[in-house]
């Protein structure tokens, strides 16, 4: 039934954009975690890779990464994307943050930090909170070794993650000029044991920006996301 779920959801949100699979990428209720590309023309151009729903409660999230998809689909851009609207299906169905597992998967991912103080952050700092749980070790989630996964193959010059509801852009990576943009502020969250700003900048020196949309964002201040698309790949410079 959340294989039928999933499936309506994305063919009503992207059209005839097509999706491609990529092995070994499925929740662990075994639904299909795939995967738009669109590849420049030019040998020049920066690759772009794009999370979206990281957390199943985050439709925005992944409402802007389809909104993306939708525009490349009539563009001929000068920069390689590739672009996943929905990391977590099994939480999107469940409507909860964390993966079916109760896992907060952006508290997963195997820093070298993680064995000593993922678990005993969520324990003191944030009182075990169900909502942060980071999962027995890191690296434990399927969802999560798929984002590696597509690390690994892809090889991206600059990620995005996209979340809600804090409003406002965070840049890990080497540049310190920031896009203009009036939907919403620049200010550093820093990272966390787990988190893939730490997995991704910390450790392997790959720029990521955090979307941290409002509810109304895109509702309010679309355009401003179309610009902000054909700006990103400045911040892999």
């Amino acid at each position: 039934m959340i294989h039928l779920f999933i499936g309506l959801l994305l063919s009503s949100l992207l059209g005839a954009a097509e999706l491609t699979e990529l092995s070994g990428c499925v929740s662990r209720d075994g639904v299909a975690i795939n995967y738009y590309q669109k590849d420049s023309l030019k040998t020049s151009g920066k690759k772009i890779l794009v999370f979206g729903q990281i957390h199943g409660d985050e439709p925005e999230s992944g409402r802007l990464a389809q909104l993306w998809i939708s525009r490349l689909e009539n563009l001929s851009p000068s920069n390689t994307w590739r672009i996943v609207p929905l990391l977590n299906p099994d939480g999107t169905k469940l409507k909860t943050r964390m993966n079916a597992n109760g896992v907060d998967l952006n508290r997963n991912f195997p820093t070298k930090d993680w064995s000593d103080i993922a678990l005993k952050q969520w324990e003191g700092y944030h009182k075990k909170n169900p909502r942060r749980y980071p999962g027995p070790h890191g690296g434990s989630e399927i969802e999560t070794r798929c984002v590696m996964k597509h690390i690994e193959e892809f090889k991206p010059d600059v990620v995005v993650s996209i979340h809600t509801p804090y409003g406002q852009l965070d840049f890990d990576g080497p540049r310190t000029k920031h896009i203009k943009m009036k939907a919403l502020p620049w200010k550093r969250l820093g990272t966390f044991p787990g988190s893939l700003g730490h997995y991704l900048w910390d450790e392997r020196k790959i720029p990521i920006l955090t979307i941290e949309l409002k509810p109304d964002s895109l509702d309010k201040y679309e355009s401003e996301f179309d610009y902000l698309q054909d700006q990103i790949s400045f911040l892999a410079d």
